[in-house]
């Protein structure tokens, strides 16, 4: 039931977004949340099912990445890692329009915090990495979607949190938060700033509210009356 309501919210989400896009030009669309395990990836799927009934080619990246698996680049010709929700996403929407080595670009295992400190990894490398993978999948996309790790500031110490990636890539942002009612709105107001520390490039298009089935009247009045 829950999971239920989350579908069919995302499903509203992606047509208020393809209005956006039949006026205003193509936004690539960027999955984010209040905290890890709330829905990402299933708001992913969803999203992901209703823009390929409007889209010819829709393209999927996770900008950074944190548990990976290996997998076989065509383009590249050899075994390489990528996040695991990216396999998830190329297989099971057939995704054969663009190659591994663009849709999860930057990946923070184990030790990478620390070789980023020591100099190691450069924080422009970065940057241009996502930058190049976009650009590919874009070219060969009519419209991309994009799904943020974890919550809105993992990355932080690493130059590349969510809303940071999402504002460097103009990006429309669908937030979800966790289930409750102060505690959502509390994790909603925690991240306000973070957001809006890049809001001039990224406009948050609809807040999405998980495992709340029971509780939408009074989340739905705690909205008119926070506003």
């Amino acid at each position: 039931m829950q999971s239920s309501f989350m579908l069919s919210s995302a499903a509203r989400s992606t047509a208020a977004l393809c209005r956006s896009f039949s006026s205003g030009g193509q936004r690539p669309i960027f999955v984010a949340a209040t905290k890890q395990h709330v829905g990402k990836t299933t708001t992913s799927l969803a999203l992901m099912a209703g823009l390929q009934k409007r889209f010819p080619k829709v393209g999927f990246i996770k900008p950074v990445g944190q548990q990976h698996v290996t997998v076989h680049s065509e383009t590249l010709g050899k075994e390489i890692r990528v996040d695991k929700d990216i396999c998830l996403l190329k297989e099971q929407f057939h995704l054969d329009h663009i190659d591994y080595r663009h849709m999860s670009p930057v990946i923070i295992p184990r030790g990478y915090t620390k070789d980023y400190i020591d100099g190691k990894i450069s924080h422009e490398e970065q940057l241009k990495d996502i930058e190049h993978a976009y650009e590919k999948v874009s070219e060969a996309s009519d419209v991309v979607l994009m799904e943020g790790t974890g919550h809105c500031a993992v990355g932080s110490v690493v130059g590349v949190n969510n809303a940071q990636v999402a504002g460097m890539l103009g990006a429309s942002m669908i937030l979800i938060a966790n289930g409750g009612l102060g505690s959502a709105f509390d994790e909603l107001g925690e991240y306000r700033y973070i957001i809006c520390k890049y809001l001039h490039a990224t406009v948050v298009k609809s807040i999405l509210y998980s495992k709340i089935l029971s509780q939408c009247q009074y989340v739905q009045r705690a909205e008119s009356c926070s506003m």
